[in-house]
């Protein structure tokens, strides 16, 4: 399952979502649900969860959705998380750079450690 079956199940019109910044992160989102909050795209009540979502044709588009719209649908889309140590690796180092920490990563192998 996918963003498609979301979309499909919250009966969304991906070109009714507001376009996404390309740097989307937990700023954004919390930037995007402060007061008056979005509608939920699936029932309209006030969105209580975003997230981006790249959608053919489309683009990073923002998906909004109530508490309920969300737990119904939280389980069709794939976790995006990192598939190698390299992308674990620069998701941290991002995340540490955006939040303005100093970060050193050791990683210890069957080889030896490396300094990240």
């Amino acid at each position: 399952m996918g963003i498609d079956d979301v979309l499909r199940y919250l009966g969304a019109d991906p070109a009714a979502l507001a376009p996404a910044p390309s740097g989307w992160a937990r700023r954004e989102a919390s930037a995007r649900l402060a007061p008056p909050p979005p509608p939920c795209a699936g029932c309209g009540w006030p969105a209580r969860a975003t997230t981006a979502a790249d959608l053919p044709d489309y683009g990073l588009r923002g998906l909004d959705r109530c508490r309920d719209c969300f737990l119904a649908t939280v389980g069709m889309t794939p976790a995006p998380v990192p598939a190698t140590e390299e992308q674990v690796l620069a998701d941290v180092r991002a995340a540490a750079f955006e939040a303005g920490v100093s970060l050193v990563i050791l990683v210890d192998r069957a080889e030896g450690a490396r300094r990240g």
